[in-house]
């Protein structure tokens, strides 16, 4: 269910959440307002009332701590792909001052794996297979045409120390990325923090039924607070499938350089 619902648009899943939370709690109401009369309701809701704050605490840690921890892991992943990125832009600045030929196989085996990366790699990683990425075989193409470079005597050290440390922040780059995608939002907690949504929603319910209908807009608005919670920790807990992805623009945006020709030195860009 939780898969389900992390991969879903947010125009979907938020509404989604919300229906389904506002559902839950009509249920709820109706459950309270049959079965608890009287002089029942005074009790029930006193008591409600005792464990509002204590349940409200509870909710807004558990959901604080889940939204920090996946905020944090999409910021990072994002910072991953610039690394990438910049190395890639390394890459192909220390190839440009290789010899014709060898700098445009090396920038075409370049441009050829940031195309993968963009085309193919983020649905593979969404579906936990890393392995069938097609970024994984123009990659090793790329390794193995800069590899090919050291053995070339008209290719000075330094130019091959630049390639290989501009190739080595590429590779370094994705097996992040790969560790990353391998991760899940854990279960656990995003339980635990549904069931003191669901019991700090329930009290809310109680306290408004014994305080009546004038005061069921707090309770309401109680609601959605924990639906809007839920649906945000959903949102960004997957950054290959979810809500808010990481963004792949920059590898598109090197990708459409390097075909311009923009890192050949003989080519004249207007």
């Amino acid at each position: 269910m939780t898969d389900y619902l992390v991969s879903l648009n947010e125009w979907v899943m938020v509404p989604l959440i919300i229906l389904l939370t506002v559902g839950a709690s009509a249920a709820m109401m109706w459950a309270f307002a049959r079965y608890i009369r009287g002089g029942n309701r005074e009790k029930a809701g006193t008591t409600a009332a005792a464990y509002m704050t204590a349940l409200g605490s509870l909710f807004a840690i558990l959901t604080g701590f889940l939204i920090n921890s996946e905020y944090s892991t999409l910021r990072d992943t994002q910072r991953i792909v610039g690394q990438e990125v910049a190395a890639a832009s390394r890459l192909a600045y220390a190839s440009a001052s290789l010899p014709a030929a060898d700098a445009e196989i090396t920038q075409d085996a370049l441009a050829e794996y940031l195309d993968d990366v963009q085309v193919g790699e983020w649905q593979a990683l969404a579906s936990g297979a890393a392995a069938r990425s097609p970024a994984i075989d123009s990659l090793r193409e790329l390794e193995r045409r800069v590899s090919r470079l050291s053995d070339r005597a008209y290719v000075q050290s330094a130019e091959q120390s630049a390639l290989g440390a501009a190739l080595d922040g590429i590779t370094s780059a994705r097996r992040q990325r790969v560790v990353i995608a391998s991760q899940s939002l854990p279960i656990a907690l995003f339980s635990l923090s549904v069931i003191a949504g669901i019991a700090l929603v329930a009290n809310s319910l109680l306290v408004s039924l014994r305080a009546g209908p004038r005061f069921g807009w707090v309770a309401l608005g109680i609601v959605l607070v924990v639906a809007l919670d839920l649906a945000a920790i959903l949102a960004i807990s997957a950054p290959f499938r979810g809500a808010f992805q990481v963004d792949v623009a920059p590898v598109a945006e090197l990708a459409a350089e390097l075909r311009a020709g923009q890192y050949l030195d003989w080519v004249t860009i207007r």
